[in-house]
């Protein structure tokens, strides 16, 4: 498992959302958005490693990252951001 920083998760994630055309920099930036409400939200959240600054965000392994950007993607074409943020863990 990697535990990466919340903002280097955050920093990963926006990354790869920006490469895909339909989501781009201003897509990717309400993706940010999306995960700090979830994460400020009281669903439980087993993959999120203490709190406040020295929070981290834990991952099996890099490829998880592509995951959660295809996901986003997918959700973003079908209309269903409100569902992706109900299920993402």
């Amino acid at each position: 498992m990697i535990k990466m920083s919340i903002e280097d998760f955050i920093y990963e994630v926006k990354e790869e959302l920006v490469c895909y055309e339909e989501i781009g920099e201003s897509g990717a930036e309400i993706w940010e958005q999306g995960f700090r409400k979830w994460l400020q939200g009281p669903a439980k959240k087993p993959n999120v490693y203490g709190s406040g600054d020295k929070a981290k965000f834990g991952i099996a392994d890099e490829s998880e990252i592509f995951d959660i950007a295809d996901e986003y993607l997918e959700a973003v074409e079908k209309g269903n951001i409100d569902e992706y943020w109900k299920k993402f863990k």
